[in-house]
């Protein structure tokens, strides 16, 4: 009636109950999906499917995770669109230099920074933080509470310090920050022959990188390390940079995170 032959009738019956090769297959992924999401939360299908590779080197396709996921009833963090703004004018000492053009071929070569706020236990915190755009790592960073130019400053010269060495120009491309124009930064920056770079004004879109970075940090350090729990901000900081620059693979560095690609890459 079924037309099932006699012997795949007597096969289905003597394992009836118990799971196949690709049911074992789907259960053990499920197991390192609900894993991996209990850890990260904010990780989507690709993401996942990267930390997987990168973890375990076992290669599974996006939409094997992202059934497994339906399957789990779970998933990922989607940020909200934001509207494109239209472009201002350029600072008239430091010009757009950089203008979208955020491929570098080497590292250290072109970096990008900007500053965002935190609130934590009724208290404003501010982190600047400088993002290299070959392999989108976070170089370096400063915490502080108070707003001033020692919050930009500190960082910059450590990061000019590492690279004066190799003689190598280096571009620093920020916004028309108050402390991005001071004459302290400009001062330090021309002290190390580094080339400063400023987006048009109210335009975002000029410094995208570190925009979008600044947003996933934030939904990462709400929804991963739960700051608004931390009694020491600067942890939950410094432990969400690291999950950047040392768990997070990227799509554009070959599924590796951005430290695994640096070291890969010298070698």
């Amino acid at each position: 009636m079924y037309e099932v032959s006699r012997s795949g009738y007597y096969k289905w019956l003597t394992r009836k109950g118990t799971l196949n090769r690709y049911e074992h297959k789907q259960q053990e992924l499920d197991y390192y999906v609900a894993d991996i999401h209990s850890h990260y939360p904010s990780q989507g299908y690709r993401s996942i499917a990267d930390t997987l590779l990168n973890l375990y080197g076992w290669a599974i396709s996006d939409v094997s995770v992202f059934k497994a996921m339906q399957r789990l009833g779970i998933k990922g963090f989607v940020r909200k669109q934001k509207y494109p703004t239209f472009g201002g004018a350029e600072h008239n000492r430091f010009p757009n230099i950089l203008n979208r053009d955020f491929h570098s071929d080497k590292p250290m070569q072109k970096l990008v920074t900007d500053v965002t706020y935190i609130r934590n236990n009724g208290k404003w915190y501010y982190l600047s933080c400088y993002l290299d755009l070959f392999n989108n790592e976070i170089v370096d960073w400063e915490l502080s509470d108070v707003f001033d130019n020692l919050l930009v400053m500190k960082p910059a010269k450590r990061i000019l310090e590492k690279v004066k060495s190799t003689g190598a120009p280096i571009i620093l491309h920020s916004d028309q920050g108050v402390q991005y124009s001071s004459a302290g930064y400009c001062n330090l920056l021309k002290s190390y022959n580094a080339i400063q770079s400023m987006s048009r004004a109210g335009t975002p879109r000029d410094n995208a990188v570190i925009e979008s970075f600044f947003g996933r940090f934030k939904d990462v350090m709400s929804l991963h390390f739960q700051y608004w729990k931390c009694n020491d901000i600067r942890k939950a900081v410094s432990d969400t940079i690291y999950y950047f620059n040392y768990v997070r693979p990227v799509r554009k560095l070959k599924r590796k995170t951005p430290v695994q690609y640096r070291i890969e890459l010298a070698a």
